[in-house]
């Protein structure tokens, strides 16, 4: 058995990693150019779009994403600068920040969102390439619960 670094788990996932986030970053980069948005910054967008229907405060975004507070603030703060976003407080608790897609920022995510659903399609497609259904729903598995080790 091969113990190289690279040929343990934890190399061979962050190598995944880089990999599939470079390219949705590109794929999506070449959707929406006006904006130079990054990766993080349009999976915070369409997170929200998915749940314009109900308040999303920072903490739930930073704990699905599991980025940290000043990461996300950082996201925030350059999203909201650039009016795609909108942040306000919480009626029930003022500690917490909400956020939301501002008109520019639903506008623009409207007009992209089927090619951005195409490209992430297509990116697990192409993860998937050379599974058969039963090993990509083990593979899915696998990872749901490598993610609830952490």
């Amino acid at each position: 058995m091969d113990n190289s670094f690279l040929n343990r788990i934890g190399p061979q996932i962050k190598v995944a990693n880089t990999l599939i986030e470079k390219k949705l970053n590109n794929r999506i980069a070449n959707l929406i150019s006006d904006y130079n948005l990054t990766g993080p910054q349009i999976s915070l967008m369409v997170y929200l779009y998915e749940a314009r229907e109900r308040t999303v405060t920072q903490k739930e975004v930073a704990d699905t994403f599991v980025l940290s507070h000043p990461t996300i603030r950082s996201i925030v703060r350059r999203m909201e600068k650039s009016g795609l976003i909108e942040v306000g407080h919480l009626k029930s608790d003022r500690r917490q920040i909400s956020l939301s897609l501002s008109k520019k920022g639903f506008k623009l995510l409207n007009e992209h969102i089927s090619e951005i659903y195409a490209v992430m399609n297509d990116v697990n497609h192409q993860i998937t390439h050379g599974l058969d259904e039963g090993e990509t729903k083990k593979l899915s598995e696998i990872l749901a619960k490598i993610i609830q080790n952490f």
